[in-house]
């Protein structure tokens, strides 16, 4: 199977509607019990990351509507929680212009609306893929705690982006095992796998890092499954990067990317965008993007110059070609001295075409 695009679902009419008139048929499954909070990690959309002892608000409950059923769960049989957008848009506040007429007159500035999907994954291997109801968690680290909010729908305010509206994308938690988590088989045709080469993917969609390691025979490696996501996969060994990227050029998007980074706030002051791939079904560009910090940072070691590897996504405005960010995963990060220079990126179109076959993936022929 070539590892092509594929588009997200689209839902009509709004959740809390849908939620309040089917509740009365839905079959709900009860996990009685409190429990005790667990050690855990919760990666973001912006690429931050909050790590410490995971738990629920007292006496709250993890909720998940999956197809005809509303399920309960426990929190110590949960091993990870993917969320990924199911549609992104920006809307306007709207009236009648007349009373009992359909024409409409839109007012006061767009705002980013967000649908989110979850996928469970559970001890057993069971997994559900639904939309959660709205979930407090609090992570406490050594020295500060924070609130995680879980959302099947983001609304933000006029004026707002998408990427300024963050969302939890990966819950994992620690103690799970090998049998308890899903994982598939990479198998990579690639010359030269010796020590201190380093695979990395991302999700399509929600952006989200899959690392892989070692397994078996030579060129087999174990990364946790992509949960019916197609992803982006790139290699490091030694001082260079091969990114599975379409190597045909597209100018006239890549420039288009390239003037949107200027109306974003980063970190990073030189991104360099090295590639840009179309996903018409889902009116989305990703890009992929080397961004290198060359001015002055707070880090007083001799190696002081961040450096990252990156994805962005980005959404086509309806009806116009602005590009608004909607979100970013990075491959590799580094830090260099500053008479450095970040690896090399070669794209490759070997590692773009991944193939399928059950649990395992083959790329690199």
């Amino acid at each position: 199977m070539k590892h092509t695009f594929s588009g997200f679902g689209r839902q009509s009419g709004r959740r809390a509607g849908l939620l309040a008139a089917t509740l009365v048929t839905m079959a709900v499954i009860s996990a009685p019990g409190a429990t005790e909070s667990r050690d855990g990690r919760v990666e973001f959309s912006n690429g931050s990351v909050a790590e410490g002892k995971i738990s629920l608000t007292p006496g709250g409950s993890l909720r998940i509507e999956a197809g005809p059923q509303i399920r309960v769960l426990e929190l110590d049989r949960v091993r990870e929680i993917r969320v990924s957008p199911e549609k992104e848009e920006m809307d306007r506040d709207w009236r009648f212009k007349e009373a009992g007429q359909t024409a409409k007159e839109f007012f006061g500035e767009p705002y980013p609306v967000r649908y989110l999907e979850a996928t469970v994954l559970l001890a057993g291997g069971e997994t559900l893929t639904g939309h959660l109801y709205s979930t407090v968690l609090y992570v406490e680290g050594e020295e500060t705690a924070q609130k995680v909010v879980l959302l099947s729908k983001q609304r933000g305010n006029e004026g707002q982006t998408l990427q300024s509206m963050v969302y939890p994308t990966r819950i994992s938690f620690g103690g799970a095992t090998g049998a308890e988590t899903a994982t598939v088989t990479l198998r990579l045709k690639w010359p030269g796998l010796g020590a201190g080469f380093e695979i990395a993917a991302l999700t399509r969609g929600a952006l989200v890092r899959l690392a892989a390691t070692a397994a078996g025979p030579a060129g087999e490696f174990k990364m946790p499954s992509p949960l019916g996501r197609e992803f982006f996969l790139a290699i490091r060994t030694g001082g260079k990067v091969v990114a599975g990227w379409p190597t045909e050029k597209d100018e006239k998007t890549q420039a288009q990317v390239q003037n949107a980074l200027t109306n974003t706030e980063d970190f990073f002051d030189e991104r360099r965008v090295l590639g840009v791939v179309r996903d018409p079904a889902a009116g989305e560009i990703y890009s992929l993007i080397l961004a290198a910090r060359k001015g002055k940072t707070t880090l007083g070691q001799s190696r002081s110059q961040p450096w990252r590897l990156e994805i962005y996504r980005w959404k086509t405005e309806e009806g116009g070609d602005r590009l608004m960010l909607a979100g970013q995963g990075w491959l590799f990060r580094g830090i260099d001295a500053k008479d450095e220079a970040p690896p090399a990126v070669e794209l490759s179109d070997k590692l773009w075409h991944i193939h399928k076959d059950g649990d395992t993936w083959t790329a690199g022929d």
